[in-house]
């Protein structure tokens, strides 16, 4: 194995485990849910509050961020937001009010937000066009897996401890994990004196033009806003996470309020996250054999909102049944963010912006999702689960649809 290789998998190996802690940080608000509720007296729409404040620092960490990362680097902008989400997760856990919960968490959203376009330029740095859906497909299964882990890790923690632990225990790992990966990654392979074998349009400029270039931010959105194929990406992108933070913020709920057991609601919750797991490797690895993203997300969107209408309309089904949805359901909204996110990851390949790209991408996706914690709640108060189940089915459906013109 020469020098690049053992580089591209450390690469690999080290983002992904760090992005992985990164979701111990964000997904474990789920399990607490009902106790929140419970504590302040809240509605279904208020409590969906977090979900929206969550999603908005994010949506516009991610817009913010995108560019940073392109500007000042990978390396020092995952370290900083893992710091800083682990003092966000702290805040939350010493909450006297409603009110300190959602500053606490709006703040963590914006700086998770500086995690995965880090991610992103890391794999554009270190590998080739060809070559990037299996490591980003790696790294989306182990976001899944944690996922996986999470949700009833935490239901576990409030049963033994209460839910505001869950704010400190799983964030504990965060900042070490964040310093070593400081340590140990560099930006680019010529940081230590590695030839890459691919050519970008980047690499034909000159390193003084390539700085004035990255301080250029109106430039950077320009591109990342002015191709109607990424804007079409963008919106697609919005409707899967609007259907993939319902899922997140409300099923839980929905089985606790079925069982009266937390557990058994994250559970049912982590095999939506299972599904995605496994359905990263699968999507990363088909979308470089095939060379074609939009394919790849048409199907996994359509067939989650097969299954999250067979979900809505089944809620006396058994448990493991519900499951058994739920992972398919995450086989396609989970999995196929490894394809949205090699869109702008190609299509801006050239002009050296894509991490502002991704930023963007993902900026739109939470903007989306921020409506839908309160419109699920909303819905939820006045209708109930099955129609604001049958509501999100139709906009993943939705966004299968708007993908297929990209047609890259």
């Amino acid at each position: 194995m020469n020098k690049l290789k053992k580089w591209q998998l450390g690469i690999t190996l080290l983002t992904s485990i760090a992005y992985f802690f990164y979701y111990f940080g964000r997904y474990s608000y789920a399990a607490t849910i009902p106790f929140i509720k419970t504590e302040w007296n809240l509605t279904n729409t208020a409590v969906g509050m977090m979900a929206t404040v969550l999603t908005l620092g994010y949506a516009i960490g991610q817009f913010v961020n995108g560019y940073l990362i392109d500007r000042f680097g990978p390396r020092k902008m995952l370290t900083l937001g893992g710091i800083l989400s682990t003092g966000a997760n702290f805040f939350v856990s010493i909450a006297s009010s409603f009110s300190m919960v959602l500053t606490g968490w709006f703040a963590n959203g914006y700086v998770q937000a500086f995690g995965y376009g880090s991610c992103c330029k890391l794999y554009t740095n270190w590998f080739p066009p060809e070559g990037r859906g299996k490591p980003l497909g790696f790294n989306e299964a182990l976001q899944s897996f944690s996922s996986t882990i999470i949700v009833p890790l935490s239901a576990v923690i409030i049963v033994v401890l209460g839910w505001r632990w869950v704010y400190i225990i799983p964030v504990l790992p965060l900042t070490l994990v964040s310093l070593f990966f400081y340590k140990f990654i560099r930006n680019n392979p010529e940081d230590i004196d590695i030839q890459r074998f691919w050519v970008r349009g980047t690499d034909l400029l000159t390193p003084e033009t390539k700085k004035l270039q990255a301080s250029k931010w109106k430039t950077a959105y320009r591109y990342a806003l002015s191709d109607w194929r990424m804007v079409l990406s963008y919106v697609s992108y919005g409707g899967s996470q609007f259907a993939r933070f319902a899922i997140y913020t409300w099923v839980p709920l929905y089985i606790f309020n079925l069982t009266g057991n937390i557990i058994t609601g994250g559970l049912v919750t982590a095999a939506f996250a299972l599904g995605g797991t496994f359905g990263s490797l699968a999507v990363g690895w088909l979308s470089d054999i095939i060379k074609k993203r939009w394919p790849v997300i048409f199907i996994g969107m359509a067939l989650s909102a097969a299954a999250l209408f067979v979900f809505a309309w089944i809620p006396a089904a058994p448990i493991g049944i519900l499951m058994l949805i739920m992972a398919i359901c995450g086989t396609g909204i989970e999995a196929v963010e490894v394809a949205y996110f090699l869109l702008p990851m190609d299509i801006l390949d050239d002009v050296g912006y894509q991490a502002t790209g991704v930023g963007t991408m993902n900026a739109f996706g939470k903007l989306f999702a921020t409506f839908q914690g309160v419109m699920f709640g909303f819905l939820l108060d006045i209708s109930g689960f099955k129609n604001a189940f049958l509501i999100t089915g139709a906009i993943a459906l939705l966004s299968a649809f708007l993908v297929v013109p990209v047609r890259k």
